[in-house]
């Protein structure tokens, strides 16, 4: 193919030239091109339709996510409080099948639903742990906080006094104020003095910690109004106290004597006198 083209020189004139002659090769006819775009137009159309959810449905699967999230939330908040009254002792079986001893005046919280999943309860008192083997298992106390995964161990929380002891297997206590960490092997107690400090005993006499499982009570050197103050406790009276606060005792007694007789045996050993006042109200001097 040749076409006729011109340009104009640079005197003005015009100048006859022609483009070099190109050849391109292509090997599909006009024919096999039509054929191949009228295959196309051909083809049957894709008809996308948009699907509405009839508003019955929609109300229906909304309604079933609310109340799986407050099915959800009921299992993860509901909580659950045991308590001992003064007096009162109570062994109390988990949902995974560890046993806690629960001492007068004592509480747990935990959540039952949850408890499969998170094995988490907080103490106010004293209790006794025997705890199945499982995931990790934490008590809460407002002075510090045991960890362990199965073991048997004693906690007694009550106002500042804090204190862990470990019966069987290993027990990690942590302290909330200086959040000191001590490992506790069988036969060892850890517990926080009076400026917040974790500090650990060893060998201590295991038979005296849990003495009030059997309903004996020992104490040594112990404070007397500690010493009343478990008295009230244990035998759901009260004890107006005016005396020397320094005085300590070192003894024990069980539960089988009545409060009077209990009384009676620590005031002797003190040089101190108890009188009996209305209902269940005792006067010690």
């Amino acid at each position: 193919m040749k076409n006729r083209n011109y340009s104009i020189g640079i005197d003005g004139q015009e100048k006859d030239f022609q483009f070099p002659e190109i050849d391109l090769p292509f090997t599909v006819s006009k024919d096999e091109v039509w054929k191949n775009l009228s295959g196309q137009l051909d083809q049957p159309r894709i008809e996308v339709r948009s699907v509405s959810l009839n508003p019955f449905y929609r109300m229906a699967i909304a309604a079933s996510l609310i109340l799986l999230l407050g099915i959800s939330g009921f299992m993860r908040f509901y909580t659950k409080t045991v308590f001992t009254s003064a007096g009162q002792h109570l062994t109390l079986c988990l949902p995974d099948s560890s046993v806690i001893e629960l001492n007068a005046q004592s509480n747990v919280k935990f959540h039952p639903y949850w408890f499969s999943i998170s094995r988490t309860l907080t103490l106010d008192g004293e209790a006794f742990f025997k705890v199945i083997h499982g995931n990790q298992f934490k008590v809460q106390s407002l002075k510090g906080e045991t960890t362990v995964l199965g073991t048997s161990f004693n906690i007694y929380s009550r106002d500042n006094d804090y204190n862990v002891t470990c019966f069987t297997g290993k027990v990690k206590v942590v302290s909330a104020e200086k959040n000191e960490i001590v490992l506790l092997t069988p036969n060892e107690q850890a517990f926080i003095n009076k400026d917040g400090f974790l500090r650990l005993v060893q060998e201590v006499n295991v038979k005296t910690v849990k003495s009030w499982r059997d309903n004996m009570f020992v104490f040594t050197g112990s404070p007397i109004f500690k010493v009343l103050h478990e008295i009230e406790r244990q035998y759901n009276i009260k004890i107006q106290f005016k005396a020397d606060s320094n005085l300590t005792y070192t003894g024990n007694f069980s539960k089988s004597l009545s409060e009077k007789e209990v009384l009676d045996l620590v005031c002797t050993s003190l040089g101190l006198k108890f009188e009996a006042r209305s209902g269940n109200e005792f006067l010690v001097e």
